[in-house]
C-alpha cells in the first residue's frame, strides 16, 4: 500500500490555478474531515458529491469530540513530530475564519495546571521549548481570569491561543460552505467501490452506482470497510473516548480548564462538557462516570450539589496505527485517497486543503 507524506511541502497556490477542475469527487463521510474536504475540494473547482450517513448522530467522532483547538492540549515529548504538525495545522484556523466568517467557539484561552507545582513549572518549561505560547499564572491571577474556581493551585499555564471549538457545529459549516460553493450533499451509505483497469469508475448505494475519478474516504473507521471492497486494508483501528455534558448558568467557567481529574469547557449556548476515558467495565461504567465527573466539578467550582447531568456519549475514534495521519492517496488503484486522523478537529482544517492539493495537483 503507498500512503503519501500527510505532512511534505503542499502544493503552491499558482500549481493550484492550473489543476484539472472537472475531475469528479465523492467524499464518504460528514463528519469534520469529509466535510473538510469537502469544501477544499469545491472551493478549488472540483465536482464534488458529499456523502453522509448519519450527520446529527450525537454517537459519531465528531459529535462526540471535546473540541479543544490549541498545542497545549497534548505534551510535546510523546510524540514530537506529532505535536510540531499540531503547531502548522493551527495556523490553518485563521485562514479558515477569514474565509468563512466566525467559526463556533465557545471559549477563547485554556488553564492548565498538574498535581504539584513542579509538575506544572515542567510542563510550561517543557512547552516552551516546543514552540507554544505559554505563559505563567500566580494564584491571584487564575482567581481574575476564572472567579468561580474554589480551589486555586499556585501555578498554572496559560495559553491564550487554545480555544474550545463545537466540532459538530464547524463541520456543519463547512457543509454549508460547500453546498453554497456548488457540492452536492447525499444521505446514506456507500456499500462498495467499483473499478475498471486499475481506475476508480464509482461507488455503489443501495445497489445504484455513482460515477466519479475520485473516491476520499473520510469517514472515520468506516473507511476501512469501504476499502476492503478494492482489496485494500487501511491501518485504522478504533479508541472509545467518553463526552458528558452538564447543565449549569452560562459563563460559570470562561476557559478550557484541564486539572489533574478532569478536562472542562463550557458549551455553546451554556453549560459544561467534560472529555473522559472510556471506563474499564465498559458501557456498564458510564452512570458512574458521570457521577464522579459531576462531584470533581462541584468541588472544583464550590458547588453545593453536583450539577445536572445532561447526557453522557461514548463514541469511538478512528486511529491510525502508527499515529501518522492517512492523508492521500492509498492501494494501487487510481483515485483512492483516504482521510483518517486523530485528532480530528485540530487536523481537518490542514489536512483538507493538502487533500484537495493531492488530488487536484
Amino acid at each position: 500500500m503507498s500512503q503519501q507524506n500527510t505532512f511534505s511541502n503542499p502544493v503552491s497556490t499558482k500549481t493550484l490555478s492550473i489543476v484539472k477542475r472537472s475531475r469528479k469527487v465523492i467524499v464518504v463521510g460528514g463528519g469534520i474531515m469529509g466535510a473538510s474536504a469537502a469544501w477544499h475540494l469545491t472551493k478549488a473547482g472540483a465536482t464534488v458529491t458529499l456523502i453522509e450517513r448519519a450527520p446529527a448522530s450525537v454517537s459519531t467522532a465528531t459529535a462526540s469530540s471535546f473540541g479543544w483547538v490549541g498545542a497545549s492540549a497534548s505534551t510535546p515529548s510523546d510524540n514530537p513530530e506529532a505535536f510540531a504538525a499540531r503547531l502548522k495545522a493551527l495556523e490553518e484556523f485563521a485562514r479558515i475564519e477569514r474565509e468563512l466568517g466566525p467559526l463556533p467557539i465557545a471559549a477563547r484561552g485554556a488553564l492548565l495546571w498538574q498535581a504539584t507545582e513542579d509538575e506544572t513549572g515542567s510542563m510550561i518549561a517543557e512547552h516552551r521549548a516546543a514552540g507554544t505560547r505559554i505563559e505563567c499564572l500566580s494564584r491571584v491571577q487564575i482567581a481574575i481570569r476564572e472567579p468561580r474556581l474554589a480551589t486555586l493551585p499556585p501555578l498554572a499555564a496559560w495559553a491564550p491561543d487554545d480555544f474550545a471549538l463545537e466540532p459538530a457545529a464547524f463541520a456543519r459549516q463547512l457543509v454549508a460552505a460547500a453546498k453554497a460553493a456548488g457540492a452536492y450533499v447525499r444521505q446514506g451509505a456507500v456499500d462498495a467501490i467499483e473499478t475498471a483497469g486499475g481506475q476508480i469508475t464509482g461507488v455503489l448505494m443501495a445497489g445504484q452506482k455513482i460515477a466519479t475519478d475520485v473516491v476520499v474516504l473520510a469517514n472515520g473507521y468506516g473507511a476501512r470497510t469501504i476499502a476492503f471492497t478494492v482489496g485494500v486494508d487501511l491501518p485504522i483501528h478504533e479508541s472509545p473516548a467518553v463526552l458528558i455534558r452538564f447543565g449549569v448558568e452560562a459563563g460559570i467557567i470562561r476557559h478550557l480548564l484541564c486539572a489533574p481529574e478532569i478536562e472542562l469547557r463550557p458549551a455553546l449556548g451554556g453549560g459544561l462538557i467534560s472529555a473522559a476515558d472510556y471506563p474499564e467495565n465498559g458501557e456498564a461504567g458510564l452512570p458512574a462516570l458521570a457521577t464522579s465527573t459531576g462531584d470533581v466539578i462541584a468541588q472544583l467550582l464550590g458547588m453545593a450539589t453536583t450539577p445536572p447531568l445532561l447526557s453522557i456519549n461514548a463514541a469511538q475514534r478512528p486511529m491510525t496505527a502508527d499515529a501518522v495521519p492517512l492523508c492521500g492517496h492509498v492501494g494501487q488503484i487510481n483515485g483512492l485517497y483516504a482521510l483518517v486522523a486523530h485528532p480530528g478537529v485540530i487536523l481537518a482544517p490542514l489536512l483538507g486543503r493538502r487533500c484537495a492539493e493531492a488530488i487536484l495537483s
